[in-house]
């Protein structure tokens, strides 16, 4: 079956296939991940293109296994046998000894903005690896964060970047420097850059900037911009998006599936409802004993923080969570990243903090308890919803939806689920998903399932 596109990604599309060095500056929830393996398949085709790199935060690495996954079976194969699916973390390590240290006919940077800090480890790998590729594409929907210009200068770098001795130049800086100032010289470095566009302070450290038209000129000369306001073909509601995060204790999830407890905590799970809220627990980074509540390594709050850098910072969000551990390490987290956010759970004698969320520009986050805040208020003044964990029912999950989906919304909505995979969370999303509440009948068939999985 073909995939069809919306306008947008028909256009962007048309950039990449006119463009070996192009940025997608695509907003979260456009689509952007299609139009860039439609290039990439047509240069396997076109080009004979063996190998491909694509470089993605763990949080983004599932849908492009998922949006692979939509193409037909010869086309999905030819991807498959030329991509390569890694997360920033992981491919820089080792430096000259990664095992991603050699040529690539295409290098994809997905929520390029990682490459922002051109002195790391990760962006020097990333550039000095672009300059032996052919093709080089980056995608993100927040390419300047917190207005701070200097950051663009590593994205377009990566774009055409080449090296004398060792260090990585920009070849269009260097072009385009030529160009206005009809001067000669010019090798397109970072501080060539900073003299034309920035204004530094005693430190030495950009404060404000000159020369902005210009440089979004050049900026516009190699990118699309796409915001989900301006979608006009998008529904009012996009398909949800689950980004599965690994599971990080398998062996204590293992336990107390196949033997209802777990000795070393003095955990005796002896009735189905105990075992389920045990195994949603460990799913998201905690299990609480009769005495006590014991955290546990989950990827989830790692995998939050990089959504959360992928948003413009004039961004609002609403996060969902069940649980009151979740959502204390939900507020940690955004105090740490130094975001100003609204609690609203069980625990807040004021009800009505939405209303500050909803008219203080400054309040970026809400974070919401599902049997709270699931009705009976509005957060339009965001178009995202983050769910940390899957709730039960079903109704609360619809509710929880329309907070943001009202009266007052302008913009398409994208929901945004956190599954751990390999856990109970896979099924209870599949029956909310559904329309379906997940019951104890569900839970006693995926204990069956789970466990015959491990004996065969």
């Amino acid at each position: 079956m073909a995939i069809k596109l919306y306008r947008h990604q028909e256009i962007a599309l048309s950039y990449l296939r006119f463009n070996d060095n192009f940025a997608l500056f695509m907003e979260q929830g456009t689509g952007k991940t299609i139009p860039a393996l439609m290039r990439i398949l047509e240069l396997c085709y076109e080009e004979n293109i063996i190998s491909v790199l694509i470089v993605a935060p763990k949080s983004a690495l599932g849908a492009w296994e998922r949006d692979i996954e939509k193409f037909d079976t010869v086309d999905r194969l030819t991807l498959k046998s030329r991509i390569t699916l890694i997360n920033y973390d992981k491919v820089w390590r080792g430096g000259n000894k990664s095992l991603y240290n050699r040529e690539y006919g295409v290098i994809v940077l997905d929520e390029a903005h990682a490459i922002k800090n051109r002195t790391s480890r990760r962006s020097s790998f990333l550039l000095k690896l672009a300059t032996r590729a052919k093709y080089r594409y980056i995608l993100t929907g927040t390419p300047i964060s917190n207005g701070q210009l200097e950051n663009i200068w590593s994205l377009i770098c990566f774009l055409k970047p080449y090296m004398i001795r060792g260090r990585v130049y920009s070849w269009i800086f260097k072009e385009h420097l030529t160009r206005v100032t009809k001067k000669d010289g010019y090798n397109g470095s970072y501080y060539e850059f900073q003299n034309r566009y920035c204004i530094l302070n005693q430190y030495h450290k950009p404060t404000s900037y000159i020369n902005v038209r210009e440089l979004q000129d050049l900026i516009n000369e190699y990118s699309y911009r796409v915001k989900k306001a301006d979608c006009l073909d998008l529904p009012e509601k996009l398909p949800d998006e689950i980004v599965y995060v690994d599971q990080a204790e398998k062996a204590l999830y293992k336990k107390l599936v196949k033997e209802s407890a777990i000795l070393e905590y003095e955990i005796l799970a002896d009735n189905p409802l105990s075992r389920l809220v045990k195994l949603r627990q460990l799913a998201s980074g905690h299990i609480k004993t009769e005495s006590e509540l014991i955290p546990v390594r989950c990827n989830k709050i790692d995998i939050l923080r990089e959504i959360i850098e992928g948003y413009e910072d004039d961004k609002k969000l609403v996060i969902f969570a069940e649980f009151r551990y979740s959502i204390n390490l939900i507020c940690e987290l955004l105090i740490n990243m130094d975001i100003r956010f609204e609690v609203l759970d069980g625990d807040q004698k004021d009800k009505t903090v939405w209303r500050r969320f909803q008219d203080d520009p400054e309040i970026r986050v809400i974070v919401c308890q599902y049997q709270t805040a699931a009705a009976g208020i509005d957060l339009y003044a965001s178009d995202t919803i983050i769910y940390y964990e899957p709730t039960l029912r079903s109704n609360l999950l619809e509710q929880s939806r329309d907070r943001i989906h009202r009266r007052g919304q302008v913009n398409r909505c994208s929901y945004i689920h956190l599954i751990t995979r390999g856990t109970v969370e896979v099924d209870i999303y599949r029956a909310l998903a559904g329309y379906q509440d997940f019951s104890e009948k569900l839970f006693t068939e995926y204990m069956t399932q789970y466990r015959r999985s491990y004996t065969k």
